[in-house]
Order: structure tokens, then C-alpha cells, then sequence
């Protein structure tokens, strides 16, 4: 009966409902960090079962934590699927407990207390612990039910009805944001040069094969370039790959500034390999970038990060620094942006809340947020400093803004 501890419970329902999280670019699902225990009641947590649950982090919703939050359409029968496309599901656990079968009915009705706050509910369970009473109160209250029959099998008993939200939470919105970029970065971000991502679009417009102007006038990592746009906002990449609005503007201000796509990508060849930083090679373009970098989620945080560091006297910060900040502006994002899915074990408390001393700890971080990403911010004039790969030296590495708003 111990196998069936919640947290088994739950890790069997996330493989039920997300079988294929891993290869998919439309979903994404988090753990509240409770579950980061190595025990529960009692039980050891197995490895299997922690990695399963993995990422962590911490989401509050006005009606509490979930134990599971996810976005995109889970498997099984979900009635009215096509009212939301990437609908958010908030997931309650319920397992045995010493001498006492699983309290379903708990477990529905704070299921139900979400869906204000999310578009689907579901409540698991040990199937042998749902009962006809069970399942009619869910069906009542238009919550799912899963029924856990062992640690590697789970079935959807009774399927929930699509509802609509309203204005999502804050740290709703983070895994909205990872469920749209989390294929995109696999972990960094993807380029580290401005000119990459504004190239892409570019050679979109132009007049022949998209791939091979890429690669001729920009840089031979197409697919690198590619997520850097659709990640920035400039391409549309489902399905065929289409200009957003912002990517339309890209391609006027190239014909604007140069006469055509075409010169604007002879102008962008012979910036290949040059290291000088962009608001000095191209100022103009270098403009561009920075306010399409300003328009991506990340920016923003590090930015109100960094003024709030500076305006504490903190000149510069270093990268501890500004992962405390950035957490205590909007953890559950700033988590997903500075930490790997591994880090977040050793830097988040059961309550959710950080261990400064983890912070000191460089392989918690993801490479990208101090190498490709903070380059990007350097070459458009965000930040002073380009930024290191060096995983030992990015601890150290500092951290200020270019012109900050607050006083000097």
C-alpha cells in the first residue's frame, strides 16, 4: 500500500496525462516543491519516482498550491477540447495513508476550488480508493478523475470540461511561458548574437530558399537561428514558418535602412565573425534588437532585477545576486529562466522559498542566462558585460546595466 504514497500517485498521473512531455514543444509541467521531500509519511521516495516529477517549482494560485500544474491538452477524453489550445491543468493527489484508504472527496473539491484559476481540474487516486459516490461528485463538479492502479499504470476515469479562466496568476504565466519556449531553449538560449536572430526573418523575405540564404549570409546554424526568432517573437513557427508582426517590421526597417532585404543581408555577411559589440558595429540595428529583446519576458526581469540591485548600491551585481532578486520579483518565472530542472532540487525549500547558500552553487545555473543570453543583452546595450561559458567564473562575473534609471 506504501507504493501508493501521493507522490507516486501523482508521478503515475503525469505520465498518464503528459505520456509524451518530452517530445513535445506544446506542453509543459511543473511539481510543487513539496514533493522535493526524500520521504513521505514515512515512505522513502524512490529516484524513479522523484525524476518523474521532475521539474520542481512553486506556484501559487489564490486557491493554493496544486500539486501538479500543466499547459497544453493532456491525453485522454477532455470534453469541449477545442475551446482553449494550450488549456492550463492544475492536478491534486490523493494516496494511502497509514490504516486509511485515500480522501478522494478532499481531493475533488480542491480541485474544483482551481478552476477559476486554470481550465481543466483532475483529481488522482488509487483506482481501488474512487468510488461511485466518488466519481459522481466529480462529474458534478466538473473535475477529472484518475485512477492509479500501481506506480506505472493510471487510467482517466472520468473526464473534465474545458473552462474558461480568467486572468491567469502570475506564476501561471511562467509555465505558460516555458510551455511556449522550453523546446525552443533546450536549456540556453540559442544564439548569442543579435544580428542571428534579426537575420532570420530576413532571409525569410528574401527571394530564394530560406535555409541557404540563411546559411550563406548570417550564420550555417540555421536551426539555432530559427528558434532564436520564433523565441523572440519574430516568426511564427508552427507549421510553416510565417512572419509574426514584429518580424514584418524587421524586414521594413531593413528596406528602410538599406534599400532592400537584399542589401540588408550583404550588410549582415560582412559582420560575420566580428567581435565588436553591436552597438557600436551597427547602432541603428543594434536599436532594433534591443527593443525586440526588450519585448521577451526574461529581459524584463533582469532588467527590474538589475535597477533594483543598483538602486540598493549593489554595483555591480553578480549572478547570486541577481537570481535572489529576480525571485523576489516573480520566483516561479525566475526560477524557470535562471535554473536547471536538476538545480531546483538543491535550491528550493519544501515551502518553495530558495536556499541562499545554493545559489553559490554554478551548476545550478543554466548556461545560457550567463554566456549566449547575457551576450545578446551586451550587444544591445543592455548590460556592461558580454558574459562567460565559463561555469566556475560566471559566479563572479558582474552584472550591472548600461544606464540605469535609477540615480548613479
Amino acid at each position: 500500500m506504501a507504493t501508493l504514497a501521493e507522490p507516486a500517485v501523482l508521478a503515475a498521473a503525469k505520465d498518464a496525462l503528459y505520456p509524451d512531455l518530452d517530445d513535445r514543444d506544446d506542453q509543459y509541467a511543473v511539481t510543487e516543491t513539496q514533493f522535493t521531500a526524500e520521504a513521505w509519511g514515512g515512505w522513502s521516495i524512490p529516484d524513479d519516482v522523484r525524476e518523474r516529477l521532475r521539474p520542481f517549482n512553486a506556484i501559487r494560485l489564490d486557491s493554493g498550491e496544486p500539486d501538479l500544474l500543466g499547459v497544453g491538452l493532456p491525453a485522454g477524453e477532455v470534453l469541449d477540447a477545442s475551446v482553449a489550445s494550450a488549456p492550463v491543468v492544475a492536478v491534486e493527489a490523493k494516496g494511502h495513508r497509514e490504516h486509511a484508504p485515500a480522501d478522494v472527496a478532499r481531493g475533488i473539491e480542491q480541485a474544483h476550488s482551481r478552476l477559476s484559476e486554470v481550465n481543466l481540474g483532475y483529481v488522482a487516486a488509487p483506482a481501488e480508493s474512487v468510488t461511485e459516490t466518488a466519481r459522481s461528485l466529480a462529474r458534478e463538479l466538473n473535475v477529472g478523475v484518475v485512477g492509479v492502479e500501481s506506480e506505472a499504470a493510471a487510467t482517466v476515469l472520468e473526464p473534465p470540461r474545458v473552462t474558461g479562466a480568467g486572468e491567469f496568476s502570475t506564476g501561471v504565466e511562467a509555465v505558460r511561458f516555458r510551455a511556449r519556449t522550453h523546446r525552443l531553449t533546450d536549456g540556453s538560449f540559442p544564439v548569442n548574437h543579435p544580428k542571428n536572430y534579426l537575420g532570420y526573418p530576413l532571409a525569410l523575405a528574401a527571394d530564394a530558399d530560406t535555409e541557404a540564404v540563411y546559411e550563406d549570409r548570417v550564420i550555417r546554424l540555421v536551426g539555432d537561428g530559427r528558434r532564436g526568432a520564433i523565441l523572440l517573437g519574430l516568426v511564427e513557427g508552427r507549421g510553416v514558418d510565417r512572419l509574426t508582426h514584429l518580424g514584418r517590421e524587421v524586414v521594413r526597417f531593413a528596406r528602410a535602412e538599406c534599400g532592400s532585404v537584399e542589401s540588408a543581408l550583404a550588410e549582415f555577411d560582412a559582420w560575420t565573425g566580428k567581435s565588436t559589440r553591436f552597438t557600436e558595429l551597427a547602432p541603428r540595428w543594434a536599436q532594433l534588437a534591443r527593443s525586440v529583446a526588450m519585448g521577451y519576458e526574461p529581459t524584463r526581469l533582469v532588467v527590474e532585477a538589475l535597477e533594483r540591485l543598483h538602486a540598493d548600491g549593489v554595483r555591480p551585481a553578480t549572478l547570486p545576486d541577481l537570481a535572489a532578486t529576480a525571485c523576489e520579483i516573480n520566483r516561479p518565472l525566475a526560477v524557470e529562466v535562471f535554473f536547471t530542472e536538476g538545480g531546483r532540487d538543491a535550491v528550493l525549500e519544501r515551502d518553495g522559498t530558495l536556499r541562499a547558500e545554493a545559489l553559490d552553487d554554478p551548476g545550478v545555473y543554466k548556461s545560457g542566462i550567463h554566456f549566449q543570453y547575457k551576450a545578446q543583452l551586451y550587444h544591445v546595450g543592455l548590460v556592461t558585460d558580454r558574459g562567460t561559458d565559463d561555469k566556475a567564473a560566471a559566479l563572479a562575473d558582474p552584472w550591472a546595466l548600461e544606464h540605469p534609471v535609477g540615480p548613479r
